[in-house]
Order: structure tokens, then C-alpha cells, then sequence
């Protein structure tokens, strides 16, 4: 049965190669949509600008130990059955996919 299976990635080139290993592998190209997340410039405010600064300055070790940032790009993919989707789902892993 036909499912559809989202996955995040950090960056948006790890997700863009996955979109083209998917492709190349046979997937329709409107199974595959690749979304890229983005920041609403007005979100963030002075107030989160401080608090980032004061973790940076409290984290031992700097960014580098830091929790990383939210995902960068957003990957689903349109299955007809279990087997497109594990298929799918490999392809995505080995480009370093999160699940949604």
C-alpha cells in the first residue's frame, strides 16, 4: 500500500543528493518533493539573539559541542508500496536522513 515518507535533513545538500539518488533509482519526479525549511527573519528577535550569545559563551568547547541547529531541508517521497518505501527510506539514510 502507497504511503508517503517525510525526512529531514541538516543540510540541503545531503538532501539534494538524496533526491537525485531517488531519482536515478527510478522514483516518478513528482513522487519526490524536496522543501527547504526556512527562518522567518522576523522570529527571531533581540531577545533570542542575547540568549544565543550567552549560550555560545557558556558552552565549553564553542559551536563545534553546541546542539545543532534545526534541520535544513525537508525530503517526502510518494511510495506505492513497502517495497518502494524501504527502498526510499535506504536511499535517504545513507545521505544522513532524520525522520520527521
Amino acid at each position: 500500500m502507497g504511503e508517503t515518507i517525510h525526512r529531514n535533513f541538516q543540510q540541503s545538500s545531503a538532501a539534494e543528493a538524496a533526491q537525485s539518488e531517488l531519482l536515478a533509482a527510478g522514483f516518478r519526479p513528482a513522487a519526490v518533493k524536496l522543501n527547504a525549511h526556512q527562518v522567518d527573519p522576523a522570529s527571531v528577535s533581540p531577545g533570542s539573539v542575547f540568549v544565543d550569545n550567552v549560550i555560545d559563551n557558556l558552552t565549553p568547547g564553542g559551536v563545534a559541542v553546541a546542539p545543532a541547529a534545526g534541520p535544513a531541508s525537508l525530503l517526502s517521497v510518494d511510495t506505492d508500496d513497502d517495497e518502494q518505501q524501504a527502498q526510499a527510506a535506504a536511499i535517504m539514510a545513507r545521505h544522513g536522513a532524520m525522520e520527521a
